[in-house]
């Protein structure tokens, strides 16, 4: 029987609390045996000026993850840094499909605010073949809006209110982050003087 892997795509600039709760949420709904955090190099919808080095935005999500209630079956993938930039999902999935499809089925783990833009990913009616899972986000367009019969919305999925931006920005001015992110990751981000 093939392993079920979902896979959290993101920047994770930096990783927090609410990334990994939804991590152990869809593992603990059991819609997947293992959740994959894709750290994205450069997603082609982001400035590449706003994100500190992949490499240690790779180390906080490691951190993060060790940290979580389930870090053998909650890992980070540094898969898209080594594939042609800028990435792409697709690009991505293929990938994966080819060096372990044989032994893993993939889903994919979703933000509710991507769905706006979701028709205008290259290739998307490839994606689309996955079972998608979309978490609630604010200013979220309905689903019916995607031509598939795979998007499943996730309603009782813990929502925290906390976002990357958020972190950066309080880091930044010198505000707590202790209770948004793991405390290895606060202390990670103060070591390499990351966000100032």
């Amino acid at each position: 029987m093939k392993q079920r892997v979902m896979l959290y795509f993101g920047s994770f600039n930096p990783i927090h609390n609410g990334h990994i709760a939804l991590a152990e949420y869809v593992i603990e709904q059991g819609l997947c045996d293992m959740v994959t955090l894709i750290i994205s190099p450069q997603s082609p919808y982001k400035l590449e000026a706003e994100q500190v080095a992949e490499l240690a935005r790779f180390e906080m999500a490691e951190l993060a993850c060790q940290g979580s209630k389930y870090p053998d079956r909650i890992t980070p993938s540094a898969i898209e840094m080594l594939l042609e930039k800028p990435s792409y999902t697709i690009n991505t999935l293929r990938y994966l499909e080819e060096v372990a499809g044989d032994r893993m089925e993939f889903s994919i783990l979703m933000g509710g605010d991507q769905i706006e833009g979701l028709m205008g990913w290259r290739e998307v009616e490839k994606i689309l073949e996955y079972p998608i899972y979309i978490y609630p986000r604010e200013g979220m367009a309905p689903l019916e809006t995607i031509p598939s019969q795979k998007l499943t919305l996730m309603a009782d999925a813990p929502t925290l209110d906390i976002s990357s931006t958020r972190i950066r920005e309080a880091v930044k001015n010198d505000k707590p982050v202790h209770e948004l992110i793991h405390p290895k990751v606060a202390w990670y981000i103060r070591d390499h003087k990351l966000y100032k």
